[in-house]
């Protein structure tokens, strides 16, 4: 007998499982496996990251994906990697060494850079061990890093192909300027926010002192930097004004009134103060106008000698200051309240200055339109299908994007500019400084920025299988087969990197995007003074843990944060229910929905189905004694005649399962293959087929007791290969259980025979297998079963309580289906008499359930019951009336029907549909009692 500890110990077993595996080599792909290749690179997590619930989704999903194909006979690889995170990486380094009384302008570049990487190979991609303990089955031998030598060639040669082909160039340009960092970001970097703020009604003084102008503004400050005024050139109020000055408050300077048809009549007076160096509508405006552009900020986002007497403020103080003073003058017609949008950036949350600044630019639109036709021909999909809306919208409306920025930390951009003319320079892509410059070194000087780290994310897919070089690995494993990621960098990053791969190779990067939504937390807060506070984690757990929601207490899902203390870390929760309970978690929480739900207790529910996964191998091991290897062995089809019903029908209902998982696996049905999988082995295995054999098991036919077990330990070995790819720690520990008792056949075939489950092929469903017939009988049995159950629970029946029950239908088939599981009913509920008469003869005094509207299940009631029974549906009745009636209402109300989303009344009418059913059913439950 197979001897399993009483309790799964995920800690005994996870360790030693993922040592086994990464010892002996299997992830590596197969050279020998017979089907073709199956390939994901990681989305790389940043070098300074923790795991995150995030993560734990992105990397279960892929993992699953290459344990199903690896098990599918495919020659799998899952290459694993980081990115260097240049704003972030230079930014944790930085506190580090405020830490210890050093600044990074005391250093030099080098100096500097040689401690990011010291902290680098001492600190980071602790992410990458996290991944270890998720079971993450990459193949660590190629694990890539987006500045290691390889990755930093695969940058440098396509930056200098978009050089040669004039696709990039470098000019002054407004660019998203994040003072925080002091450096520029992408459009996709900035994340906007609705803030409340303030309009401000402004006075600019004709230049010939006949009157005024009026221009409101959400930001004062910036008129030091005006050189225009604009009106719309068909708005009539105005038109006297074209061609006439004003002069500048504060600065003292005339400033012309243009007419440009970027101005909004309706905001505000139908005046636009136009300030081309911070404000990217009144750039392209001064461009038209040909107006000068005057730069009233520094980098770190003060004002400058442009500002005059504001020179050296802050800008929230500049703009207090103005505002004074334009007040003191008399110039503030009225203040507003305004909602307005504020950009932020994503690394540091400063708010974003649009600012004039010399970059370097990608043109975009060429390389978009090809994007664009990659995913409308369908050599890509993208999954689910709703996500090519705003893919195409994006496309259609890029604008270039902006690779350089202000760091040390990064791929330096490899352009060498003249020293006595920066409009003579060289772009190089070998390794050191171009022959030119190593010939006159004094004569040239290198450009001090670095790429955005997305222009080396975008090359992932090519540079991780050894691009620019024609690899094997590339030869085979490119294009890869799919990209799991969520719907936040579908421009940052994925649309990018197919616009690479047909840039740089004329190839798509992968032929499957599968993008998941985000997860939510539950964010539990109090209303105080009409703000919400939110409460702090101890409470948070508390409440959890009790599942009561204390007075005064709300709760709503948000994006996980920190500050809202919804934070969920996967490691404390594969600490403490595991890493198989976390990953089925966060499998059958990926609906195809754009938010995620995720509280703690779903990982306790799980962790109990881990948990019942182990109770289920130690009773089929317990019962295996005389079961010898040779008899475990034989084909099933060999003893086919010596099955029982239920035999029949656990061996139909597993290859139906395995039917729909390899549906939802091709469909990317995550959620629903984790719920199909729980059913049959917690619902069908565990609760019915376990229970029915138990009588065979314990009784005196030996043939019938070998039958039983054959079927119940082939079941569980072909289940706990089916579960592998959710749950790998857990099956691979009973199966190698089982394997050292049965061994692999010793008249060849695959079962056992592999060393590890993870390269044992996966079950196969077989049509022959799949019996409609015997399912719906046995269906129907366990349907009187549940029925009975919930007459007992109704009524207040004791388990031990013997029953009284009379079965009826009018459909010939399904009574003759009724007295042939008879004993199956018989087993699940204790029976004193069981009859098959028409209700016409039964007693009156019962219960009564329906089954599809035409099979009905009564069970006699003993008068107390029955008593008990009428007090429940008379108190039950007038409940449901009274929601029916209100339903009613509600729906009779044209206002509702007609002004409610339309979702929401469905809604209603289905909820109204259910309580009318559910109304009749009492009300004829209720009359059978008299």
């Amino acid at each position: 007998m197979i001897d399993l500890d009483k309790r799964y110990d995920p800690k005994a077993t996870e360790g030693k499982w993922y040592a086994f595996w990464e010892e002996g080599g299997f992830f590596a792909p197969d050279p020998e496996a017979p089907g073709g290749p199956y390939t994901i690179v990681i989305p790389p997590p940043n070098v300074t990251g923790k795991l995150h619930t995030g993560h734990g989704l992105d990397n279960t999903l892929q993992d699953l994906l290459i344990r199903w194909h690896r098990m599918s006979g495919c020659r799998t690889l899952w290459v694993p990697g980081m990115d260097h995170a240049g704003i972030a990486t230079q930014t944790v380094v930085e506190k580090a060494l405020l830490a210890e009384g050093k600044r990074k302008r005391d250093m030099t570049r080098e100096e500097f850079l040689e401690r990011v990487w010291a902290w680098k190979e001492e600190k980071g991609g602790q992410i990458l061990r996290q991944l270890r303990r998720l079971g993450s089955s990459c193949d660590w031998s190629r694990e890539a890093f987006t500045m290691d030598a390889a990755r930093s060639r695969a940058v440098r040669q396509v930056f200098k192909r978009l050089y040669d082909q004039g696709l990039l160039y470098r000019g002054l340009y407004l660019v998203n300027w994040d003072p925080g960092t002091q450096t520029a970001l992408a459009d996709d970097e900035v994340e906007y926010e609705e803030e409340e703020g303030h309009l401000w009604h402004i006075r600019y003084p004709f230049e010939d002192g006949s009157g005024h102008a009026v221009v409101a503004t959400t930001r004062p400050e910036t008129m030091l930097g005006d050189t225009a005024v604009a009106i719309h050139p068909k708005d009539d109020r105005y038109q006297h004004l074209i061609g006439k000055s004003c002069i500048l408050p504060l600065m003292d300077r005339p400033i012309p009134f243009v007419a440009d048809d970027f101005v909004d009549r309706e905001f505000g007076t139908g005046m636009v103060k136009v300030t081309p160096a911070h404000d990217p509508n009144d750039f392209e405006c001064g461009r038209r106008h040909d107006l000068e552009m005057i730069n009233i900020l520094t980098e770190d986002g003060h004002i400058n000698e442009n500002g005059g007497k504001y020179s050296g403020l802050d800008i929230m103080t500049a703009r207090e200051r103005v505002v004074e003073d334009l007040t003191a003058l008399g110039l503030i017609e009225r203040v507003e309240p305004h909602t307005h949008r504020v950009g932020r950036s994503y690394r540091s949350k400063a708010v974003v200055e649009p600012y004039l600044s010399e970059q370097w630019f990608v043109k975009m639109r060429p390389l978009a339109e090809r994007a664009a036709e990659a995913v409308r021909s369908g050599r890509i999909r993208l999954i689910p299908r709703t996500y090519e809306g705003v893919y195409f919208h994006w496309l259609e409306n890029v604008r270039d994007w902006c690779i350089s920025r202000q760091l040390w930390w990064g791929h330096r951009i490899p352009i060498w500019y003249r020293r006595d003319d920066r409009s003579q320079m060289l772009c190089f892509d070998g390794e050191g400084d171009p022959p030119e410059v190593t010939a006159d070194p004094g004569a040239w000087e290198q450009d001090p920025d670095v790429l955005d780290t997305w222009f080396s994310s975008w090359l992932w897919p090519l540079s991780t299988l050894g691009w620019p070089e024609e690899t094997e690995d590339l030869r085979i494993h490119y294009p890869t087969s799919v990209l799991v990621t969520g719907h936040d960098i579908l421009f940052f990053w994925v649309a990018r990197m197919i616009m690479a791969g047909l840039f740089c190779r004329d190839e798509i990067p992968f032929h499957d995007v599968y993008i998941h939504g985000l997860i939510f937390g539950k964010s539990y807060y109090r209303m105080i003074e009409n703000r919400a506070h939110y409460l702090p984690e101890d409470e948070v757990l508390e409440i959890e843990r009790s599942e009561k929601l204390p007075r005064g207490v709300k709760y709503k899902w948000e994006k996980m944060s920190k500050s809202k203390g919804n934070i969920i870390d996967p490691s404390e929760m594969i600490d403490e229910f595991g890493a198989d309970a976390v990953r089925f978690t966060l499998t059958a929480l990926c609906t195809q929905g754009r938010q995620l739900d995720l509280e703690r207790n779903r990982f306790r529910g799980y962790r109990n189905f881990v948990n019942k996964i182990w109770n289920a191998a130690r009773l089929v091991f317990m019962n295996m004694d005389g079961l010898r290897p040779e008899v475990f062995h034989q084909p099933l089809e060999d003893i086919r005649d010596r099955f029982a019903l239920e035999d029949k029908w656990i061996i139909s209902a597993f290859n139906r399962a395995v039917a729909v998982a390899e549906r939802d696996i091709e469909d990317y049905d995550f959620s629903g293959l984790a719920n199909n999988l729980y059913q049959f082995f917690w619902r069908q295995y565990c609760d019915w087929y376990l229970e029915y054999v138990k009588p065979r098991l314990y009784g005196d036919d030996r043939n019938a007791r070998e039958t039983a077990q054959i079927v119940m330990t082939r079941i569980l070995e072909r289940s706990l290969r089916l579960l592998h790819p959710l749950i790998p720690f857990v099956t691979e520990e009973i199966w190698q259980r089982l394997r050292d008792e049965m061994g692999p056949n010793p008249s060849g075939g695959s079962l056992l025979k592999s060393e590890s489950i993870m390269t044992a092929q996966r079950p196969r469903w077989l049509s022959e297998w799949i019996d409609d017939n015997v399912e719906n009988e046995i269906q129907l049995a366990q349907m009187v079963v549940d029925k009975i159950r919930n007459i007992q629970s109704e009524v207040g029946f004791s388990p031990s309580d013997p029953l009284s029950i009379c079965l009826y239908s009018l459909n010939d088939e399904k009574m003759r289906l009724l007295a042939e599981c008879k004993h199956h009913i018989s087993q699940f509920v204790k029976v004193e008499s069981l009859s098959f008469t028409p209700v016409s003869s039964a007693r009156q005094k019962h219960a009564h359930e329906l089954i599809d509207g035409d099979v009905n299940v009564y069970v006699d009631l003993p008068e107390e019951l029955c008593e008990r029974e009428l007090a429940r549906l008379d108190k039950v009745i007038p409940q449901k009336e009274k929601l029916v009636t209100g339903l009613e209402k509600k729906l009779g109300n044209e206002g509702f029907t007609s002004g409610a989303p339309a979702e929401v009344v469905v809604a209603e009418r289905a909820r109204l549909a259910q309580a009318q059913s559910e109304l009749t059913e009492l009300l004829a439950k209720r009359r059978l009692l008299g």
